[in-house]
Order: C-alpha cells, then structure tokens, then sequence
C-alpha cells in the first residue's frame, strides 16, 4: 500500500508530464500567454489541502498535588507534567494548478477574435476571456486566540497558609479556606450573609470573585492545564480513485509526524470517482474556440481506523474531461467567460450581440 506523506504529496505537484495535449503532436512549450496570432495555455488540475488544527495540551501538577485524595478525594490526579496532542478540527479546501497534460493552443484571427482579452494565472492557466477573473479565495493563516492569563493562586493564600511549616500543613489549611469560600457563596446566594448587596450586578460580581478565587486555589490541588492550537496544511492532488492510504500520522507526545513514523496513531484518506467515465479529447481543427474542463465528483473520505471523521464530495476536474467551446461565437461576439480556477469548469459564459 502507498502511503502520502506531507513531503511525498508535495511533490506531486512538481511532477512534471512530457507529453503535451495539444492540437498536433509538438514539444510541451515553456511559457504560456499571447502568441503572435493566438495565444498558449493550460487548464488546471485540482489539488487538495487538508487544513488539521492540532491542539497541544500541557498538564502542570499543583504544588499539593499528592493531597488531592486524602484531602479532596479527587483521584488520578497527575504527579508530572505531561503533554499531549490531538486534533480540534479539520476541513479541506481546493486549489487549482496547471495540468501539463492540458495545454493547448487558440487561433485568434478574424471577428472579435482578435481583440479578446485573456487571463491567465501565474502559471500560465486560462482564467477568463474579455472579463475579470474569479478572485482567488485566501485563506487566512489560522492563528489562535490569545490564552487567558490563569489567575496565580499564591495571591490568594491566607496568611496562616503561607507561614504554615510543611506542604501538608499549607494543603491543609488551603481545603478549610476553600469551605469557607463556598460557604460565603452559599450565604450570598441564599440572602444569609451579613451584608448582602441589594443591586444585583454587584452581587454577581462578588460570586464572580469567589469563584475566580476557589478556581485558583483548586488548581493547587488538581493542576492546570494549558491548551496550543497550531494549524497542519497537507496537500494531495488526486490522480484517481484510491483506496485507504495513510494521509498522516499523529503521536500523543509529538503532535503531527510523518506518514511512515510509527510512532503515531495512523489516519487514512480513500478517495473514490463517483462517476467514472472516460471521455477522449476531441482534436483541435485549428478552432479558435477555447478548451474548458468538465470536472468529475470524487468523494474524499477520512477516518481512523474504522472511524470516519468526515466525508466530503468536491468536483474535481481529473476526474472529468476536456471538451471545446467552439470559437464561433468568439468570433462573431464579444464574448466573455469565466473559469473556475480550480477546476477549469465554465462559471459563466454570456455573449453580447451587436446589432
């Protein structure tokens, strides 16, 4: 079985085809854009990125950590620090690029041929005809949220606590005030205590405290625990159905890892063509019409071993073909036409007619 790797998909789109899709067999050309009578270009493939938000956790034990059951009874409590990593989220998003296998060339003599106006990616895919060109979506970098400072629970010691001679005697001295605190709610709560504030924002603001303040003191006993997100971008570009290969991996203690470490846990990528079919490139008769892809549907599914995670069905244009817009209504109109930039499908086409 062939596993990707982050490295090994990457790759996949520098992978170059020797052969050329052209009207007649010639030497694939090195730049694509306007020729002297027509012009060069390419239609593109699509690629899939797997965005992975990984989430990093980071346990530090309590300074009483060792009394959590004798004077809590919370069990399980962690001695050590430990670190972990898991996956918070994921989602997958296309991109187009060029598909050497796809380039072709347009004649661009007579009519309203010889004024339309081509654009073209940076590497030489044929965005749009006499209008402007879907804007790329960018996606923002994900970056997270600032983590809230914790509240330091050595502010909110007594004073018998901080002079107390041993951790023990400090542990147990910290359980008496954390009673008196919930006490102190309850009293606030049920109207018992010596000064309750009538106005009732205030009110909530005094058990906002008490609970800011027990939170802190908990910690000492149960630890706290700090929380990472980072994002993983793995790329793949689909050359046909496959069956369950091993996307990436990810290890407890180091996070993302590549998909031959076995030090984590495998997760799988199948990626199946819901409408196979094969459809030949019709040959250019010197048209002056333009090639479009007609996408496929591919159903990429990802899972853990017999779980799946999430199911998405995208077009996908080597699944599909290529067919011709025949360039006489390039000709006789102004003519425009936009393409999907990562599947080379027509979005729009509209023909303006000149009386």
């Amino acid at each position: 079985m062939r596993k990707i790797s982050a490295t090994a998909a990457a790759l996949l789109l520098l992978a170059a085809v020797p052969t050329s899709s052209t009207a007649q067999v010639e030497s694939l050309p090195l730049t694509a854009g306007r020729t002297a009578d027509g012009a060069v270009y390419f239609l593109p493939k699509t690629v899939l990125r797997f965005h992975l938000l990984v989430e990093k956790k980071t346990y530090t034990p309590g300074q009483f950590a060792k009394y959590a059951e004798k004077y809590m009874r919370i069990s399980g409590v962690e001695q050590d620090v430990q670190t972990t990593y898991g996956i918070a989220d994921y989602s997958v998003t296309q991109l187009g690029v060029r598909d050497t296998s796809k380039c072709y060339t347009v004649k661009l003599k007579g009519g309203k041929c010889e004024t339309a106006e081509l654009h073209f990616s940076s590497d030489g895919v044929l965005q749009s005809v006499n209008t402007e060109p879907i804007a790329p979506i960018e996606r923002k970098p994900f970056r997270a949220a600032p983590s809230a400072k914790a509240a330091d629970p050595r502010q909110y010691l007594s004073a018998e606590v901080q002079s107390a001679a041993s951790v023990a005697k400090k542990a147990e001295l910290t359980v008496q005030q954390l009673q008196e605190l919930q006490e102190s709610r309850q009293q606030l709560i049920t109207g018992d205590a010596d000064e309750v504030p009538q106005d009732e924002h205030l009110l909530h603001l005094m058990l906002s405290e008490i609970d800011k303040e027990r939170e802190a003191l908990m910690s000492l006993f149960t630890g706290t625990v700090q929380r990472d997100t980072t994002e993983h971008v793995i790329t793949v570009c689909p050359t046909g159905a496959s069956g369950s290969e091993v996307l990436f991996r990810l290890s407890q203690k180091l996070g993302v890892v590549a998909a031959d470490d076995l030090s984590g846990i495998p997760f799988y990528i199948s990626i199946e063509n819901l409408y196979p079919a094969t459809f030949p490139t019709p040959e250019n008769k010197k048209h002056e019409g333009f090639y479009v892809n007609v996408p496929g549907v591919g159903r990429i599914t990802l899972f853990q071993e017999d779980k799946q995670l999430a199911s998405f069905d995208m077009p996908i244009a080597q699944f599909g073909f290529a067919t011709l817009r025949d360039g006489a209504v390039f000709k006789r109109y102004v003519t425009r036409m936009r393409l999907n930039p990562a599947t080379g499908a027509v979005e729009m086409m509209q023909s303006d007619v000149v009386k």
